[in-house]
């Protein structure tokens, strides 16, 4: 019965990639320009594509929408939307593919192993997901983390380099490029689009916005009244900052101790089970003699 089941399963899933190969025969020159190495069975991605064309597999709803808002913070407007649909389309296509061969294999092998290959078909489907959805939002939390970590050290420069005459764009730029990492990359983004003829303002909202923080975001927002208000304002404002800035990353640092210090107590928990179960089942060895 369980091998019926799997070839159902392997079957419908075979006869969607097929579907899917079909409606997207016309689709081939939107995985053209993808990187081999990043994007791997790229070709395929039509199938991915195809099926989206279709309502039931459409990217909609609230997975669209946080989908785009990541790839958006990600890319930076670049071609968010073509992305985040291609995400999409690799996740239908790779995950059609890992349950139709893990299905096949499983009800032709039958027995305990049908249901191991069927367990790793379903692991390798969750290992898609990550690979693929939450792609965007991995690398966007990773960036926030890093960013909030330097972020009362760029504060310090900026405000030190303001106090001593310097005016926001030139203390700006000096900063951005003294140093690399993520938060500095982001400044140097905002760089560009002072280059480029946007505002100072512009420039430095947009640069909250990309961290992706609260912090940094309510800082960008009081910078930006700061630079309304003058240069000698906007070095007060900095100079009062900092202290506050690195006591929340103080604050930060003790959070993520208590984290890290929580997640040891899993593997000391699982080590101590099996010492216990170890000696269990020699005690009941002992007694069996």
């Amino acid at each position: 019965m369980i091998r019926v089941i799997l070839l159902i399963i392997a079957t419908a899933a075979t006869l969607l990639f097929l579907l899917g190969m079909i409606k997207g025969r016309g689709m081939a020159e939107m995985v053209e320009g993808l990187d081999e190495s990043e994007y791997f069975l790229k070709d395929l991605y039509i199938v991915g594509l195809g099926l989206s064309e279709m309502d039931l597999f459409a990217l909609k709803g609230k997975l669209e929408r946080d989908l785009k808002k990541n790839t958006k913070l990600m890319l930076d407007n670049i071609y968010y939307e073509y992305f985040a649909h291609i995400a999409w389309a690799q996740f239908l296509t790779l995950s059609l593919l890992a349950v139709s061969v893990g299905c096949t294999f499983s009800a032709l092998i039958g027995g305990s192993g049908a249901l191991m290959f069927f367990l790793m078909a379903l692991l390798l489907v969750a290992a898609i997901w990550d690979m693929t959805m939450s792609k965007a939002k991995d690398f966007v939390k990773a960036r926030t983390t890093a960013c909030m970590a330097e972020f009362p050290n760029m504060v310090s420069k900026l405000s030190l380099l303001l106090s001593s005459g310097m005016v926001l764009r030139e203390a700006w730029y000096l900063v951005a490029n003294g140093k690399e990492g993520p938060l500095y990359d982001l400044m140097k983004r905002a760089c560009y689009y002072m280059e480029n003829g946007e505002s100072e303002v512009s420039s430095i909202y947009k640069f909250g916005v990309l961290t992706d923080s609260v912090e940094i975001k309510k800082f960008t927002s009081a910078m930006v009244q700061g630079i309304e208000k003058g240069n000698s304002e906007l070095a007060t404002f900095l100079m009062g900052q900092v202290a506050e800035l690195w006591a929340h990353k103080r604050q930060l640092a003790l959070q993520a101790g208590e984290v890290a210090a929580g997640k040891l107590l899993i593997p000391l928990a699982l080590t101590f089970i099996g010492i216990i179960i170890i000696i269990v089942s020699a005690a009941m060895q002992s007694m069996s003699f």
